[in-house]
């Protein structure tokens, strides 16, 4: 059998170290995401209101007070589509854990599973929000990591069946 078409000997078999941690991270990561999307449905609406009542004229009309009427179009958004963002997050949290739990079984089509979900919110940010709802770090933590970790899971194919 060569190296690259590894299948557990036993259903006791260990996860490799590396398939253990990530797992174990997506479960937990998908966990917050599931509640903090079920968070947001219920505050973001409320908290687009107390942003309104600023008084950004106070704020001197620099950066900081275009950073918030950027906030606000963006929270307004969010608000107008929060359904649509619910449901979105819990498919995509939903196939991201389903998948991770399969791959903890050694199967393979969790890795597809993962992928989907990963993909399935950033793309979802974007149609629903443009460009605005990813922002500087949003970017980086809806596209960059999600790759991250597409690309190590894809390393560990070789142990699943």
């Amino acid at each position: 059998m060569s190296e690259f078409t590894q299948e557990p000997q036993s259903s006791e078999q260990k996860l490799p170290s590396l398939l253990n941690v990530l797992t174990i991270l997506t479960i937990v990561g998908s966990s917050i995401a599931l509640l903090s999307g079920l968070y947001s449905y219920f505050t973001v609406c409320n908290s687009l209101k107390d942003m309104e009542k600023l008084d950004l004229d106070e704020m001197g009309g620099g950066a900081l007070s275009k950073m918030m009427e950027g906030a606000a179009e963006l929270m307004a958004k969010q608000c107008e589509h929060r359904l649509t963002i619910l449901l979105v997050t819990l498919i995509a949290s939903g196939l991201c854990l389903f998948g991770a739990l399969q791959m903890r079984k050694w199967q393979r089509s969790g890795f597809i599973l993962y992928t989907i979900g990963e993909l399935l919110g950033p793309i979802a940010t974007l149609i629903l929000l443009g460009t605005g709802g990813l922002g500087m770090l949003g970017g980086i933590g809806s596209f960059v990591l999600p790759v991250v970790f597409v690309i190590l899971y894809f390393t560990q194919l070789k142990y699943l069946r």
